[in-house]
């Protein structure tokens, strides 16, 4: 259907959004008011405008016109002028001062503040200061307009604002001089849009900027999708010649100008010459350094008699610690930085209330974090201390440019003595290097984690790096205690860790499995058990006591396809449950859904307590969708917070997730299916982190052969990570 164009007067603002200038208003179109909906921002009521888009019928509001493109038409005669500026359209000028300026320059008022705003002056009240504050506001509004039009061809009006809000009355000459610069400075736009626009203002295919932008983004690339720090010269050629048809020469050439530029940082891991960007390779020194630094710090006193506490603890507690956990309580109240690791049933939380114990006879100020929320909720459950996500314990904000910036660094550190830090598996190169930024010298530090899991989702990988360099102390806790012998939880999870497939075929246990070969059968019993059989038999919730727990997004078994099956059970669509369509995917109140991107910026409440910041991985359930404000608000355990619609590429449905995402979190029954998946996700870390997610129970239905597959399948992809070497003191710069 082609596009249809409408003009007319706005009459009423019904609803506008300041930050991504979405607006609901009415216009006067010949005569008939006209509900127009869409990213307008800076009208004012009483401007013309003229708009390009489509009928919609809202199931609420009715017959109204969605807007695609629209562009201001001045208000040319005195009363049009006087509307406009009464409106409040133009800071700095209300009703009366309208009348004011109107009455005395009439037709000519709009060319005087955009032209001779000093003449303004004239009207009383209205002082030089104030006069050129009226002429910025209208400027702004226009140079919006301006941007709009032209980045009409490239973007979509969301992405047009986020330009102008960037660059302000500049924009246009940025984008015609450097398109490549949006790629860094506007979020959503990467190197294949802003490649786009460069090739239709006539940029060459060969041109050293584009080939520079193209290894900047096969950095990123390589970062998101594969978690490297660096890839080596020979990696990086190829990968960029993909994307950019660029020779050798000329790919090198261009990384030799970033290094200079420092962009880039080139070094040899001993075996080739590498590349990484400077801020991930800058993270990863400062940890190597920081780290080294705690570790060799000499403590002015040595702290005694920790043996003489242990023993009154067990006494308290009526416990015995195994060698290894006593271990690991010394290592922690005498060194610098000690690392934990061990399965699940070894006694990892119990090293943990020992630790807090003494650090509290000690007068010892202590502080418990875990990477996500559900991490940080599991250890204060465990602990009975309150425990905080990493980026609240750095009190993370949005900084200027849009990016994340945490109050908590070196000139401002954190005052206690004792840092514990529980998931480090989950711990990406970034946010160790902000924690580190934000330990004095003197702290205790504990690293605590399964480095048997799947690795970070961000680019790194601390915790098996720190293990692995040897500089550290470092205690295993394998045994396996008497209660959690008893559940078979544990114990397949640690066969399945040996490479040992799990006890199948014992009943009234924790750990079931259900053969089937068939996917259409094994989808068909995953949403019985899940939504019916399994919440009726041990009452238990389905949305908040159940998770389904995939390898992969795609196919019959994918997360994509078990949403919309498990969606159409839980959730079916009702009158009572508004909905918003969103590409090809279907939100409705009710729905439990996943943050999938760090957004810093997404303000909650919790009662009278406000906040920011909704994390990767977060869990949460939708309670309402406003169509006319283009709102949806989700409840993340009780922190209610509000999404404009074009944030909604950050949610997905969480009726079953992968177990990438399902990392540091813990459901009560977790039911998960195996069946033949691409190779590479049929691992054995990745089924092991899917066991350990469950508490209380773990039901798989599929095909045993595939888990056998999985079980035997310990590959792990190499990640490209510089941590390991500095702290080996192996790399050559």
């Amino acid at each position: 259907m082609a596009d249809i164009y409408l003009e007319g007067v706005v009459e009423d603002i019904v609803y506008t959004n300041e930050e991504n200038g979405y607006t609901v208003c009415t216009i006067n179109c010949s005569g008939e008011p006209v509900t127009l909906v869409g990213i307008m921002p800076y009208i004012g009521e009483g401007e013309m405008i003229k708009v390009q888009g489509e009928w919609q019928v809202h199931a609420t509001f009715g017959r109204q016109f969605r807007v695609s493109y629209f562009e201001k038409r001045l208000p040319n005669t005195s009363a049009a002028i006087l509307r406009y500026l009464s409106s409040g359209a133009v800071k700095g000028i209300g009703p009366v001062t309208a009348g004011r300026i109107v009455e005395k320059f009439g037709e000519d008022t709009l060319d005087v503040i955009e032209n001779n705003p000093r003449w303004l002056c004239d009207i009383r009240g209205i002082s030089p200061k104030r006069a050129d504050s009226i002429h910025e506001s209208y400027v702004e509004q226009f140079g919006m307009r301006s941007v709009m039009m032209y980045c009409n061809e490239f973007f979509g009006p969301s992405l047009s604002v986020k330009i102008f809000k960037t660059y302000g009355s500049a924009a246009i000459d940025i984008i015609k001089k450097t398109p490549y610069r949006l790629c860094d400075d506007i979020s959503g736009i990467g190197f294949e849009k802003a490649d786009r626009v460069a090739m239709t203002l006539g940029f060459s295919p060969d041109c050293p900027e584009r080939v520079e932008a193209g290894l900047i983004h096969t950095l990123n690339t390589a970062a998101i999708s594969g978690g490297h720090c660096y890839l080596r010269a020979d990696e990086l050629v190829s990968a960029a010649e993909k994307i950019l048809g660029a020779g050798e020469e000329s790919v090198l050439t261009a990384a030799a100008r970033l290094t200079a530029a420092k962009r880039l940082v080139s070094f040899d891991d001993g075996e080739s010459g590498c590349y990484a960007l400077a801020e991930i390779y800058g993270d990863e020194v400062y940890i190597a350094a920081k780290l080294t630094a705690l570790s060799d710090f000499k403590f002015p006193f040595v702290l005694e008699g920790i043996d003489e506490q242990i023993g009154t603890l067990e006494q308290k507690y009526g416990i015995i610690y195994a060698p290894e956990q006593k271990q690991a309580i010394n290592y922690a109240l005498t060194g610098g930085v000690t690392v934990i690791t061990g399965g699940p049933g070894t006694g990892k939380t119990t090293v943990i209330k020992a630790i807090i114990d003494i650090c509290d006879i000690l007068k010892f100020s202590c502080v418990l974090a875990a990477p996500t929320g559900r991490a940080a909720k599991r250890m204060y459950e465990s602990s009975g201390r309150e425990a905080k996500t990493v980026h609240r314990l750095l009190e993370a904000s949005i900084a200027d440019n849009g990016g994340h910036h945490f109050s908590r660094d070196e000139e401002n550190p954190l005052s206690q003595k004792m840092i514990i830090i529980d998931e480090m598996s989950m711990v990406d190169a970034a946010l160790m290097s902000a924690l580190l930024k934000a330990i004095r010298p003197g702290s205790y530090l504990v690293l605590i984690g399964d480095p048997d899991q799947l690795p970070p989702v961000g680019a790194g990988n601390c915790l098996n790096d720190i293990i692995g360099s040897g500089r550290f102390n470092v205690v295993k806790l394998n045994k396996i205690f008497r209660q959690a012998e008893q559940s078979l939880i544990v114990t397949n999870a640690h066969a399945i860790n040996r490479g040992e497939m799990p006890v199948l075929n014992v009943r009234d246990n924790d750990f079931f499995f259900i053969e089937k070969n068939d996917t259409q059968q094994i989808a068909s019993l995953l949403v019985s058990f899940a939504a019916d059989r399994l919440p009726k038999r041990y009452e238990a919730d389905p949305l908040d006591d159940i998770q389904v727990i995939t390898c992969t997004r795609k196919g019959s078994l994918g997360t994509k396809e078990l949403n919309t099956l498990f969606q159409s059970v839980l959730n079916p669509p009702s009158k009572d449950k508004p909905e918003k369509k969103y590409g090809s995917v279907i939100f409705r109140a009710g729905d439990k859904v996943m943050q999938i991107k760090n957004d810093y910026d997404l303000l909650w409440k919790r009662g009278a307590e406000e906040g920011s910041g909704i994390f990767n991985g977060d869990i949460g359930r939708i309670t309402d969708i406003d169509s006319r404000a283009e709102t949806m608000t989700i409840d993340f355990d009780g922190r209610m917070t509000e999404y404009d619609f074009a944030q909604l590429e950050e949610l997905e449905h969480a009726y079953a997730i992968t177990a990438h995402k399902s990392q540091g979190s813990e459901y009560r029954i977790v039911v998960i299916p195996s069946f033949d998946a691409p190779f590479p996700l049929m691992t054995r870390n990745l089924l092991y982190t899917a066991v350990t997610r469950a508490k209380d129970m773990v039901v798989i239905v599929g095909s045993s052969r595939s888990l056998g597959i999985m079980v035997g399948n310990s590959r792990v992809p190499v990640r490209r990570t510089a941590l390991k070497l500095l702290l080996s003191k192996v790399l050559q710069g």
